[in-house]
Parts: C-alpha cells; sequence; structure tokens
C-alpha cells in the first residue's frame, strides 16, 4: 500500500503563514565509473536539486528537511556512493510561491543540468507539469494533488486519497464518544484532514458535535476552549499548528477544568515541542506513519546516528520533517541504483515504478508497493502518546489498522 502523508505533517506545515544496511539501496563502491551522456551525471558525481522554500510562510517547518537530505546522501556517498559516484545537490529557494517554483525547477534543469530534484515546498504543483513533460524524477514532501498525477513524482506518503476508519477506531478504543474538531482556516489542504478525520469518527459511530476554528494571535484561548466545553465533547480532534496553537487552548481547558478523554493532534510529534511546551501537551495523541523514534530498532539507531554524523547543525535529530525527507531521499537512491550504472531519466522512473515492495529498511512498516499503490491510502498507523508530564513520548499503538471508507 501507498502510505499517506501523516495527518499530522501535512497540517503542521500548511498552519504555518542508519549504518548503510539499514537503508534500501545499497551503495556500490567502484573505483570505475562508466561515461554517461544523461545531465547530471558525471564519471565522479551524480547531481541532484533540491527545490524548497529556504522563506516565506513555510520555511520554519521545512528547515530541518534539509538536514535528513544531508544525512541519507552522507551515509550514501560515506559508503562509496552509487556505481562508485559520488550524490551531489545544488538547491533554490522557491519562498512556497507557485511563480518561483516555476522558475526554480527551470534553473536546476536547464541552468544546473541536475538529474533529478528532491522537492520540498507547498508549491510544487507549478512545476510539475514541466518536469513530468521531461522524465525529470522528483521524490520529496507530497503535499498537494499533483504528487498522485504524475509518474515522475515519487513520495512514500500522500496528503490526498480517501478516509480510513484507523483514527476513529483509535478514539473509540479509548472511550472517546463524541468529539469537537479544532481547525485552522489557513488551507484547504488543513480543511480536508479535518474532513477526513470527521468522517473516521463517523464510521465508528462518533458524532463530531462541534468544529472550532481557531486562529493564534486572532481567537482568544479561553473563549475557544469555552466553545468546545458547551459542545458537550469528550474528544479534541486538533488540525492545527501543535507549535503555536494547540498549548494555549489546551491550557485553557484545563483550567476551566475540562479533561478530555482523548487528544488527537495531527501534528506535534516532536521533543523539542515537549521541550518548550511542558505539561500543556501532557496526554497529546498523534497518528505517525512510520516506525516511531520511542520503537527504537537498528533502523532507528542508523538513522540517528546518520543524523548526528552528517547533520550536525540539528541537536535532537526526533523530528518528523527531517526523517520524511530521509526516507525520500533514500528512496531517491533506491531509484538510482536500479537504473543502472548509466543512469537516465526515463529508465530511473522505469525501474522505481517497478518495485512492488520499500520499506526504507524498516523505517516504513509496512512496506509500500511503488508499482501498484499511486495515491492509494494506507490503512495501518502508529499512535504515540504525550506523557503524564509532558516530558516525553510513548508508543500507545505500533501498528492499528482499520478500512478505507467509502467516498464521502
Amino acid at each position: 500500500m501507498r502510505r499517506h502523508l501523516s495527518l499530522g505533517t501535512a497540517a503542521a506545515v500548511l498552519a504555518l503563514a542508519a549504518g548503510a544496511s539499514a537503508c534500501s539501496p545499497g551503495t556500490t563502491p567502484s573505483t570505475t565509473a562508466v561515461r554517461c551522456t544523461t545531465p547530471g551525471v558525471t564519471p565522479q558525481e551524480i547531481r541532484l536539486g533540491l527545490l524548497y522554500s529556504d522563506t516565506g510562510p513555510s520555511s520554519a517547518s521545512l528547515a530541518v528537511t534539509r538536514a535528513g537530505i544531508d544525512a541519507r546522501l552522507g551515509l550514501a556517498n560515506a559508503s562509496g556512493g552509487i556505481n562508485g559516484r559520488k550524490v551531489v545537490y545544488d538547491w533554490q529557494d522557491d519562498s512556497g510561491t507557485p511563480a518561483a517554483n516555476a522558475l526554480g525547477a527551470r534553473k536546476l534543469i536547464e541552468d544546473k543540468h541536475d538529474f533529478g530534484l528532491l522537492e520540498y515546498s507547498l508549491a510544487a504543483g507549478a512545476s510539475a507539469q514541466y518536469l513530468a513533460d521531461r522524465s525529470v524524477p522528483v521524490s520529496g514532501l507530497a503535499v498537494g494533488d499533483a504528487w498522485p498525477r504524475y509518474r515522475n513524482m515519487f513520495s512514500f506518503s500522500y496528503t490526498t486519497g480517501d478516509a480510513v476508519d484507523t483514527y476513529g477506531q483509535f478514539v473509540k478504543s479509548r472511550g472517546g464518544t463524541r468529539a469537537a474538531l479544532l481547525r485552522t482556516a489557513l488551507a484547504a489542504e488543513v480543511g480536508n484532514t479535518g474532513a477526513k478525520l470527521v468522517q473516521s469518527m463517523q464510521a465508528v459511530g462518533i458524532p463530531t458535535v462541534a468544529e472550532v476554528p481557531y486562529t493564534s494571535n486572532v481567537d482568544i484561548p479561553a473563549a475557544t476552549a469555552q466553545k468546545i466545553i458547551s459542545s458537550g465533547a469528550d474528544t479534541l480532534l486538533a488540525v492545527v499548528d501543535a507549535g503555536v496553537a494547540l498549548p494555549p487552548v489546551l491550557t485553557a481547558l484545563r483550567a476551566a477544568g475540562k479533561n478530555m478523554k482523548v487528544i488527537m493532534s495531527v501534528s506535534g510529534y516532536d521533543n523539542h515541542l515537549l521541550r518548550e511546551a511542558g505539561p500543556a501537551m501532557a496526554g497529546v495523541v498523534v497518528p505517525v506513519f512510520y516506525r516511531p523514534f520511542e520503537a527504537g530498532g537498528p533502523a532507528i539507531a542508523s538513522y540517528t546516528a546518520a543524523m548526528t554524523r552528517y547533520a550536525p547543525q540539528v541537536q535532537h535529530p526526533e523530528q518528523e520533517l527531517a526523517l520524511i525527507a530521509y526516507i525520500n531521499t533514500d528512496l531517491f537512491l533506491k531509484g538510482l541504483q536500479l537504473a543502472g550504472p548509466c543512469p537516465t531519466r526515463k529508465g530511473f522512473v522505469d525501474a522505481l515504478r517497478s518495485v512492488t515492495s520499500y520499506d526504507a529498511g524498516g523505517l516504513v512498516q509496512p512496506p509500500i508497493d511503488v508499482k501498484n499503490g499511486l495515491g492509494k491510502q494506507t490503512t495501518c498507523w502508529s499512535f504515540v502518546q504525550a506523557n503524564d508530564t509532558g516530558t516525553a513520548f510513548t508508543v500507545v499503538d505500533e501498528n492499528l489498522c482499520g478500512r478505507v471508507l467509502p467516498a464521502a
């Protein structure tokens, strides 16, 4: 199955205005790399382009993605690169705007002559057709409708797709009976995320009795908390930026004497946030679509070691977007490996689209089907929860599976 981007990751970004054996592509040390005519491929290196929002409304969240890329490429290059070639990259800032995204893609492909792109931008749709027309392989953060439409665009997770009842199953297992949706009105994707959560609750018999909009620095937390309390909800579904909007609302709820049975936030799986927000985040549950950091194991240990060595600027590597970038870079390296000693863009796309089981060395569970899973929703999720003091996360369900729901 194709995994969809964590509801948390999509909402968090949009609301803002491993040893080598633990990764999928085995590197192939070589002293003699063949000479090729493909753009970006020389006997010594393969040059990629990174198109991301270094400035603009979403830049603060996306900044850590570059560290995840550096860590995975550093690990690959330390093991000999791909077919004897070091993998390096140029980069362009698109500020999160369509015009700059389209221009940035052209600069990387036509001026820098890069082989393919790693892309982390909410405006990726602006360059999608241009890249597809040239069969340029792209891997990255699949936010928006363009990603599942184009065969040359790869991600192990998507924001689009049908709703699943997995979230509702979890809430029901924790005693939730009536839900209130706390949402931001800043982006359509966030609205879609909220609608999927509502549908998931409805599928297991949990009504959503209130939808409460909240915007930081505009709405008053105490007044927002009172709306939630007045609805009679015992479950809070939060589709807001957990780093800014959620803590003050939760603090106001508790100050009013209201303790929710379940608080499920689509963002906030970040130990740095716990260090900043402390007890306000106590008990918050976040669904994630990869192996949780707290689950440990060789794949997590390999990721952490690579981040420490090749991205030392990030003091705390247990961050969702860094891991997502690490995995999507690993996916691109898988395509390079499969494309052979003289890769072409079309050959890369064809080879990676033939993969039926990809797990990033254990970071993605269960494995995804790249060949048949384009745009399909996963039904299995892990759930992590902040402890009672808001100082650490624990894994409360490592693999809860449900079913895809009919389109609303």
